[in-house]
C-alpha cells in the first residue's frame, strides 16, 4: 500500500513537472489547432446563441488551464462568424461574448446586439507574445490592409485605418460612431497594462 501511494505521488510530480516544463509550447499548439478546427465549423445565427458574457474588463492573462478548459468546451463553441486578415495570416472563429472559453480559441464580440457591416463591430481576443496565434498577428497589421468578417450570409470587407496603443480604460472605442461603419479589434499591449487598438472602415458587403 505504501509503495502504491509513493508511486502515485512520484507519478503526479512527474506529470506536473512535464506540464510546467512544456506548458507554453503545449498551450500554443492547443490554441492553434483549436482555432483551425473551429474556423471550419458551420456558422450559426447570432440570435441562436442565448448565453454570453460581455465583461471584457474581467478577462485575465491566458493560462494553460484556461486553454485546457476551452478544449473541453470546444464542441459547445457556437461559431457566429469568422475574421480573416490575409496580409498577416490571421483567421479565427468568432464567438458571441468574451468568455474565457471563447477568446481562448477565437475572437469574441464586445457588445450584445452588434452586427457586422453596421455600426461599430468590436472584437477582442488574447495575445501571446512572440506567437502569431489569436490576435498576435495584429502586431504586424499595417494601414491599408484588408480585413474580412464573415457571418452566416455575408462577407463584410474593411480597410484598416487606425493602429494605436490605448489605455485599458478607453472603452469608448467600441461605441458606435454616427455616420461611420467600423471594425474595432482589441487585444492586450505592454504586458496587459494597455490595449492595442486596430480599426478599419467598412468598404462593402456581399453575399457568400
Amino acid at each position: 500500500m505504501k509503495k502504491t501511494v509513493k508511486f502515485f505521488f512520484i507519478a503526479l510530480l512527474l506529470i506536473f513537472g512535464l506540464i510546467f516544463t512544456f506548458h507554453y509550447p503545449l498551450q500554443v499548439l492547443l490554441v492553434s489547432k483549436g482555432s483551425e478546427e473551429l474556423v471550419k465549423k458551420e456558422i450559426v445565427s447570432v440570435d441562436e446563441v442565448q448565453e454570453a458574457n460581455f465583461q471584457f474588463q474581467t478577462v485575465q492573462t491566458l493560462e494553460i488551464m484556461d486553454v485546457l478548459k476551452a478544449q473541453l468546451k470546444k464542441r459547445d463553441f457556437s461559431v457566429i462568424g469568422s475574421i480573416a486578415i490575409p496580409s498577416v495570416d490571421l483567421e479565427l472563429p468568432i464567438g458571441k461574448g468574451v468568455s474565457e472559453s471563447v477568446i481562448a480559441l477565437g475572437a469574441g464580440t464586445l457588445k450584445p446586439d452588434q452586427q457586422p457591416g453596421a455600426g461599430n463591430y468590436a472584437l477582442a481576443s488574447h495575445y501571446i507574445e512572440g506567437k502569431d496565434i489569436l490576435f498576435g498577428p495584429l502586431y504586424h497589421v499595417q494601414i491599408g490592409d484588408i480585413a474580412y468578417i464573415s457571418d452566416k450570409d455575408f462577407i463584410h470587407e474593411y480597410k484598416i485605418s487606425t493602429i494605436e496603443v490605448i489605455q485599458d480604460s478607453d472603452v469608448h472605442v467600441i461605441y458606435d460612431v454616427e455616420d461611420q461603419v467600423l471594425l474595432t479589434l482589441i487585444t492586450c499591449a505592454e504586458a496587459g497594462t494597455k490595449r492595442l487598438l486596430v480599426q478599419g472602415e467598412w468598404i462593402q458587403s456581399y453575399p457568400i
